[in-house]
């Protein structure tokens, strides 16, 4: 009997076990923080370390490593949803419709990045000199967008999408809702951003 009731007991406790550890799997995605504190010359260029850390230290997944995946492709994030910032409740910014993204002439840590947001193509930009880091199939890409802030795109690549997509973005030009130096972190409502026809991409840009 009382090795029954132990058998059981370990069983129950094995359980609770893994049920703790897949929830604790589940929130480090949104909790942010730096896999692998690595960077090439080429995304230094782009983002001091320093930079990259204030962004992690509000929430943002970033994949460091020198050995990034290759994720030439167009893709559509679809929703995206605002899940940390720096100006907590005050932050007046929420989802929005998401964006349209090409990357290409991808070179060791260096590629290009095209870019449309979903609503019409009215914030786009082309040729977009970028930097990756990475390794295995997880990656951070870094690039400079129109307004002068700073990108991070970072997620796991299937090989037909991206997994756990994140946008990070870093205020370096102040705008009414967004004084220097706000960090906000967004990740695609769906968990992924989705291959698209490149076609689908310019047909969306102006």
């Amino acid at each position: 009997m009382k090795r029954n009731i132990y058998a059981l007991c370990t069983a129950i406790c094995a359980l609770f076990a893994v049920v703790s550890c897949s929830k604790s799997d589940d929130n480090n995605g949104d909790k942010g923080g730096i896999t692998n504190n690595t960077f090439s010359s080429e995304v230094t260029k782009v983002v001091s370390q320093d930079l990259i850390k204030k962004m992690a230290d509000v929430g943002a997944t970033i994949y460091g490593g020198t050995n990034p995946p290759a994720v030439e492709g167009s893709f559509t994030t679809g929703e995206l949803e605002l899940i940390h910032t720096s100006l907590a409740d005050k932050d007046p910014l929420k989802n929005f419709d998401g964006f349209l993204y090409k990357f290409y002439e991808q070179n060791g840590t260096k590629l290009r990045v095209n870019y449309s947001n979903l609503s019409g193509g009215t914030y786009a930009a082309r040729g977009v000199n970028a930097a990756i880091s990475g390794d295995g199939d997880k990656f951070t890409i870094f690039f400079v967008d129109k307004a002068g802030d700073l990108v991070a795109l970072s997620g796991e690549f299937t090989g037909d999408a991206i997994k756990n997509f994140q946008l990070v973005s870093f205020v370096k030009v102040a705008d009414k809702n967004s004084p220097v130096g706000t960090v906000r972190v967004f990740k695609s409502k769906s968990g992924y951003a989705e291959t698209i026809r490149e076609s689908d991409l310019y047909n969306n840009s102006k």
